[in-house]
């Protein structure tokens, strides 16, 4: 079993958060804003270290620390991507504040909602407004559009793309997830060309609500309705393992239609947090939710609700490493909120 402490909450910035991200080694808490701007917060301190993006106007929907194996060079630490409505992926060197590079032409992109590194941090992914586009983050060129389906099982999306994430595991840097408007889940495998070449079809997407286990077992996936909000999916076959239920049975509250759900970095992800709306504006919650682990088919009792937030509307959330126990919720009322997720004491 799990508790949760308050750990911080910051300022409210002037608009929407869109986005939260934490780096690797969890000392500083990267956030999109609903008005372009990306706050970076350091995580010892609670106070912001600096603001990237500051004459940008359109919403910053997505931001991703590329991944920092133990022995990478200096030159590929501290860089963080986000993904823009105008369009583009922005590249920035956190450390000094530097932009280094901008993503795609906005007269093809259109808008961008989500973006991720593959695992290896060789590739960026970001998903518009049907498409998902490739990049080389060494070469600076875009490599693929993807889109469209094998014609045998899928077809690929065909709306607005809101959440795009890649295989956690280095051995499977070429494979990628992504859903959105169209109630699917398009499967990419970036070796096999430009075409999706399977899909889950159900979960209706409007957000960062897509995740892949750590061991790479199960795909969990948040809707934005009223019933089966949550899913646990098999990756090797798209079979839907389980609903976990938002509420207790009986329970006579408005639904909550989700934006963000995400596992914890765990290898078969114990925790689950996720968040949404509830109707009304700034009436929503998020909950940590414990008894998931992915492939555990053993039903609904096992699952606990270590901790809810209520009344506000919850756009986002991540976890950090499983040893600082972090998680960030970020709000459409402008300001993220911090716990820490610790094991109850024995006897608890």
């Amino acid at each position: 079993m799990w508790v949760l402490e308050p750990a911080f909450a910051t300022e409210a910035v002037d608009s929407e958060v869109f986005s939260v991200q934490f780096n690797a080694n969890d000392t500083l808490l990267a956030t999109g804003c609903g008005r372009g701007t990306i706050c970076i917060y350091n995580v010892s301190t609670h106070q912001e270290s600096c603001r990237l993006n500051r004459t940008g106007t359109s919403p910053m929907k997505e931001v991703r620390w590329r991944p920092e194996p133990a022995d990478a060079p200096a030159r590929t630490r501290g860089l963080l991507v986000g993904a823009s409505t105008d369009g583009l992926v922005r590249q920035w060197h956190v450390p000094s504040s530097r932009l280094l590079h901008e993503f795609g032409n906005a007269e093809e992109t259109g808008q961008l909602f989500c973006v991720d590194y593959t695992s290896d941090g060789a590739h960026i992914v970001a998903g518009g407004m049907q498409e998902l586009w490739v990049f080389d983050e060494e070469t600076k060129k875009q490599t693929a559009v993807l889109k469209g389906g094998d014609s045998l099982t899928t077809s690929g999306h065909s709306s607005r793309v809101f959440a795009v994430r890649c295989h956690p595991s280095l051995d499977q840097p070429a494979l990628v997830l992504s859903s959105g408007w169209d109630s699917s889940v398009q499967f990419w495998d970036l070796r096999a060309g430009a075409t999706a070449v399977r899909a889950i079809f159900g979960p209706h997407v409007c957000g960062g609500a897509i995740d892949i286990s750590r061991d790479g077992s199960t795909v969990l996936t948040g809707s934005w309705r009223a019933e089966d909000q949550l899913e646990l999916w098999d990756f090797a076959s798209g079979k839907r393992l389980e609903v976990i239920p938002w509420r207790r049975e009986g329970i006579q509250e408005p639904p909550c239609l989700l934006y963000s759900a995400c596992f914890s970095k765990a290898p078969r992800g114990p925790l689950i947090a996720a968040g949404g709306s509830c109707g009304s504006a700034h009436t929503g919650e998020a909950k940590i939710i414990e008894g998931c682990c992915p492939g555990d088919t053993t039903g609904s009792e096992k699952q606990r609700c270590a901790g809810t937030f209520t009344k506000f509307t919850c756009l986002s959330t991540s976890f950090a490493s499983e040893n600082s126990g972090l998680v960030a919720f970020g709000g459409s009322d402008g300001r993220t909120r911090v716990l820490r997720a610790v094991p109850a004491a024995a006897g608890a």
